[in-house]
């Protein structure tokens, strides 16, 4: 029986076969009490994208593994969104902007490795979703398949999403927290390409070098 103690949104970045000619594999996830030995073997860097609060709370399973790098990807001295920002394609493009060092900082970390790599965060949805859209639109992945890729968590996130909303003050707006379909990621992506032409301009924007997002 599947419980959200178990790690039901691990898969690799893009979806099956996007990576397949790649020398390594970047995995996203969400973050569970789960055994070390539920992630996949052979992880060179763990990039967690949490709060300090939340990895207090839930420590990483991998946080001993000498790969384990905490880069939150949230700002702490800015608002996670502003209060104009209702919709999710609204605070996913606010983020671009608003936690922009936090992205680079994760891109930067996934780049300075050839092995393989995990990004997580706590349900595996929204920061490991922007992350793992950049580096699939990067990859060439057209933007149907980066914004598919982002609604796939929607499966396996259905216990843990029923026990949020289960517990919440605001049923309906955890529900609309929770919406993960592709025309999300896609309006984030279009928006993205129309300001800065494409997400290598928006990487070298946020000040990748461009030896880094070759190294991506």
């Amino acid at each position: 029986m599947t419980t959200t103690s178990e790690l039901t949104n691990l898969r690799p970045v893009g979806g099956a076969g996007l990576q397949d000619e790649r020398s390594r594999t970047v995995f996203r996830a969400n973050t569970r009490p789960v055994p070390p030995e539920a992630y996949p073997r052979g992880l060179v860097l763990i990039v967690d994208l949490r709060r300090e609060d939340e990895t207090a709370r839930v420590p990483h399973p991998l946080r001993d593994d000498v790969g384990y790098r905490s880069v939150p990807l949230f700002d702490p001295d800015v608002e996670e969104s502003s209060a104009e920002a209702v919709s999710l394609e609204d605070q996913y493009t606010e983020w671009l902007d608003r936690h922009a060092c936090g992205i680079a900082a994760a891109l930067r970390a996934v780049a300075s490795t050839d092995g393989d790599v995990l990004v997580c965060c706590s349900a595996g949805k929204d920061r490991t979703g922007i992350v793992s859209a950049l580096l699939a639109r990067h990859w060439g992945a057209p933007v149907s398949v980066a914004a598919e890729d982002y609604a796939a968590s929607a499966a396996g996130l259905v216990a843990f999403f029923a026990e949020e909303r289960a517990v919440s003050p605001d049923p309906e707006a955890t529900a609309r927290a929770q919406r993960c379909v592709p025309e999300i990621m896609v309006t984030v992506l279009q928006r993205l390409e129309a300001r800065w032409g494409s997400v290598d301009g928006y990487l070298r924007a946020i000040g990748l070098t461009s030896g880094e997002i070759a190294a991506l």
